[in-house]
């Protein structure tokens, strides 16, 4: 039996016949409100409870189902209070509030964490799933054609990210286009009506953007893989500073099962795939592309990238960005917002 998430559903959209929206893939930003309410912690017998706030992704869902079907959190001694959210900045709110203790996100809503809101306690993957497109009708052909164009795009996610990039590179600036701030549902529904010009969005709704609409009528201008090497975009666990100040062992223990689902869902990606489509309601086509637009790390790279500095000039690099875009005054020392070892300690490093 899939795990039952213990929480209750306040808002959900559908699009096309099939597509669950809810994924916030490597966006983990924007403004848009969790797709479950949290409930408080609370202990079942003597076993505690953490609660833990996901994406219905690749990234954020699939450890959590991993982590039940396969009694990797009951190994660890933990129940997993599974809450599911569509964006990053929410989460954090849930975090500041209490009612969540740690949370999956995207690059998008990093900066909150370099903001002292959030430590980064483990790095999930690199990725490059976020995508910046035209309609067919607006004429766009490449950056510079944004010129004047009105673009949807939750803000504070990464596809923001990519398309501040994106007019940088075509020799604009964000007041150079008309950007309108909208949630993951409300941009492409805006795609697939012609009320926008262009939108910034990711996988797995770049697919449904293509089944409704026709990839022939779609102008890719760019996505993150563009801008390597010099922006890496780490999805992260991130977890309430007042949570692993108070309950560490817990925070260990959590990371000790995440752990285990890395190893399994390497090893495993179809049944990776197949479960997270029955726990989310997402399309299994729908999420094996967003498995090919994402770069998984094991737990040795993470290590790795902990302990040579390697972490460190990928988050301090991607504040950059935040800095450009006015969401950070200055970089932050990534040393202060990045707390390894946890991790280190989980996987024995």
């Amino acid at each position: 039996m899939l795990l039952k998430r213990k929480s209750i559903p306040v808002l959900s959209a559908v699009l096309g016949l099939t597509l669950l929206l809810g994924a916030c893939s490597s966006g983990g930003g924007g403004g848009t409100s969790p797709a479950q309410a949290p409930e408080p912690n609370k202990p079942t017998g003597k076993t505690p409870t953490i609660n833990v706030a996901y994406m219905p992704d690749m990234n954020g869902a699939t450890p959590i189902v991993i982590g039940e079907e396969k009694g990797f959190f009951k190994e660890a001694g933990i129940n997993v209070n599974a809450v599911k959210f569509l964006s990053g900045p929410p989460e954090f709110q849930a975090m500041a509030s209490g009612d969540i203790d740690i949370a999956y996100i995207g690059p998008g809503a990093t900066f909150l964490a370099a903001q002292g809101k959030g430590h980064i306690i483990d790095i999930v993957s690199l990725g490059k799933s976020d995508m910046v497109f035209a309609t067919k009708k607006s004429g766009i052909k490449e950056w510079k054609d944004l010129k004047g164009k009105t673009i949807g795009v939750p803000k504070g996610t990464s596809g923001e990210m990519v398309l501040n990039l994106g007019l940088e590179r075509g020799g604009l600036k964000p007041s150079d286009v008309n950007i309108v701030n909208m949630d993951v549902a409300g941009a492409v529904s805006a795609y697939v009506a012609g009320k926008v010009d262009a939108v910034a969005i990711w996988s797995p709704y770049t697919l449904e953007i293509e089944k409704q609409v026709g990839k022939e009528n779609m102008v890719k201008l760019g996505d993150n893989s563009d801008f390597f090497p010099d922006y890496i975009f780490p999805a992260s666990w991130v977890v309430n500073p007042k949570f692993l100040q108070e309950k560490p062992e817990l925070v260990e223990s959590f990371l000790k099962a995440i752990a285990k689902t890395t190893d399994y869902k390497l090893k495993n990606k179809d049944e990776a795939v197949k479960m997270t489509a029955a726990y989310t309601q997402v399309p299994e086509e729908s999420l094996r592309m967003q498995l090919d637009a994402l770069e998984w790390l094991d737990n040795k790279r993470v290590a790795d990238a902990f302990k040579d500095g390697t972490a460190k000039k990928w988050y301090e690099n991607l504040e950059k960005l935040f800095v450009q875009n006015g969401n950070l005054k200055e970089v932050t020392p990534a040393d202060k917002f990045l707390m390894a070892n946890p991790f280190l300690k989980a996987v024995g490093q």
